[in-house]
């Protein structure tokens, strides 16, 4: 959703997936291969949301470090509450669409009421 409204370059790609799942650590390779940016590309915007204290390194694993959204960093706690009220919108939309598309089965109820 994030990158629907931001654009698709390898930034936002990151945080959109990063944004989709904030409670969970990833190495390299997984946020590489989830957000589809190249590995080598994914190295320099992971050093870079870094630096902007966007995410934090949590843990090694093996000789891999994991990653993920600075939970705490205001600024990250906005951007997720942004991007949870947009999604919502867009469903919300979306149902309403779907809705107008379909017709009355009935159009006029056989029903009489009669006063009692």
């Amino acid at each position: 959703m994030f990158k629907d409204i931001f654009g698709n370059n390898p930034q936002t790609k990151i945080l959109d997936f990063l944004l989709d799942h904030p409670d969970y650590d990833y190495n390299i390779s997984d946020i590489a291969q989830n957000s589809k940016v190249s590995r080598p590309t994914t190295y320099k915007v992971v050093d870079t949301l870094l630096e902007k204290k966007l995410i934090i390194k949590t843990r090694e694993s093996g000789q891999s470090s994991l990653y993920k959204l600075s939970l705490e960093n205001k600024l990250v706690r906005m951007i997720l509450k942004f991007d949870y009220e947009i999604a919502s919108k867009v469903a919300e939309i979306e149902a309403e669409d779907t809705v107008k598309k379909y017709k009355p089965v009935l159009t006029r109820s056989k029903v009489k009421v009669v006063p009692a």
